[in-house]
């Protein structure tokens, strides 16, 4: 049976329909199978760098962390020394939280950049200022265990601090009789004249010396 032109022409033409229709669905499960593919090799690597720091040591990391900090010592130090209250504050904090670092805290590198007496002094300051206030506040002072502390800065190196805890305790012991033998009870008295003492000494042979 032969066909008519338009039925040989429809039937070329749902003929041509399908192949492009098979091209189609070719080239879609084709990038499909890209896209799996890419999709499989990015888990894959994200996998990997996962296991990888898994398997790095915790103490590198930790170390990694600490030379990070270390870069800012500078800025730290600089800090400290300053005469803005704010950025003292703000340096000194960036100390402490750098010294309680659990694993090797940089002990040595915080020595050797010679900030320890200006941390003492700026902390003696600041409790000095809080002993000078009401006995409410002195109190405070006492309660936390600033005055032994105080006590054994008198043998401190450092003038400015050996100054502070004088002017600290000081303070303390002049809010009432009973500061006042606390701070004696701690050896305040002994501790100061025999640091007095000692850096009079020190004193006097470098005028004769001069």
């Amino acid at each position: 049976m032969s066909l008519r032109p338009n039925a040989r022409t429809e039937v070329r033409r749902n003929r041509y329909k399908v192949a492009v229709d098979a091209d189609e669905g070719r080239r879609r499960r084709e990038d499909n199978m890209v896209e799996i593919r890419k999709s499989k090799r990015e888990e894959s690597l994200l996998k990997k760098r996962r296991e990888g720091l898994q398997q790095f040591p915790t103490s590198t990391l930790q170390s990694l962390n600490v030379e990070k900090k270390l870069e800012s010592l500078p800025s730290m130090i600089a800090g400290v020394w300053s005469d803005n209250n704010a950025l003292q504050l703000e340096a000194t904090t960036q100390f402490r939280k750098l010294l309680s670092i659990e694993r090797c805290p940089p002990i040595e590198e915080v020595i050797q950049a010679g900030v320890v007496p200006q941390l003492h002094f700026e902390a003696a300051w600041a409790l000095t200022n809080i002993a000078s206030g009401t006995s409410d506040n002195t109190r405070v002072v006492i309660d936390h265990g600033a005055v032994p502390i105080f006590v054994q800065l008198l043998g401190s190196p450092s003038d400015d601090v050996r100054e502070q805890a004088v002017w600290a305790l000081g303070n303390v012991a002049g809010d009432s009789p009973r500061c006042r033998d606390l701070v004696l009870g701690h050896g305040a008295m002994g501790y100061g004249l025999k640091s007095l003492s000692t850096h009079v000494f020190c004193d006097l042979r470098v005028k004769n010396e001069t």
